[in-house]
């Protein structure tokens, strides 16, 4: 818990899964998979480094999206269980800003290196803390959607960080 936000955690833990909470993840989810199929298809590359790129573009351009959408709760939230925004709010505050310029990295395939080493290295710091959350079992909502979606921490919170974490690796094992 973060010394700004003694409360946090009041705001934020509830470990139920409501129905309607999850289809809205799946349809968001779904969309996401479509445009970058249909991405891919339309663009190219035609192969798993291409589609892995345009995924990783409209992903994090969406969640981005949604965590601008209540901004202040996010940071808020975030705190509660990234390693690097639980020791600096800054961070906090400034990680949709920066997902949003790696979607828009992916989507117009700018720096590839540059940009695959640090949604690796992004990634990989946000398993770490999703990791330590889940083994807690503290039911902290997920932040990954901001405050528009209210789903605990869990282990398709994982695995989505550990999926980036490897398409970003492999991308940058294929240059």
């Amino acid at each position: 818990m973060h010394k700004d936000h003694p409360q946090e955690h009041q705001v934020i833990v509830n470990g139920e899964h409501s129905p309607v909470e999850v289809a809205k993840f799946i349809l968001i989810i779904s969309a996401i998979l479509g445009a970058s199929l249909a991405l891919t298809n339309k663009y190219g590359p035609i192969n798993f480094e291409g589609w892995s790129r345009w995924f990783m573009g409209v992903f994090f351009v969406v969640f981005a999206s949604f965590k601008f959408v209540g901004y202040k709760m996010f940071s808020m939230m975030f705190a509660g269980y990234d390693v690097i925004a639980k020791r600096s709010m800054l961070y906090a505050h400034l990680y949709p800003f920066i997902e949003l310029a790696l979607g828009l990295a992916y989507l117009l395939n700018i720096a590839p290196v540059a940009r695959d080493v640090s949604a690796l290295i992004i990634m990989s710091v946000s398993t770490i803390g999703v990791y330590q959350e889940i083994k807690k079992r503290s039911g902290i909502h997920c932040a990954c959607l901001g405050n528009v979606i209210k789903l605990p921490l869990s282990t398709v919170s994982l695995v989505e960080d550990v999926s980036m974490g490897l398409m970003a690796l492999i991308m940058l094992a294929k240059r």
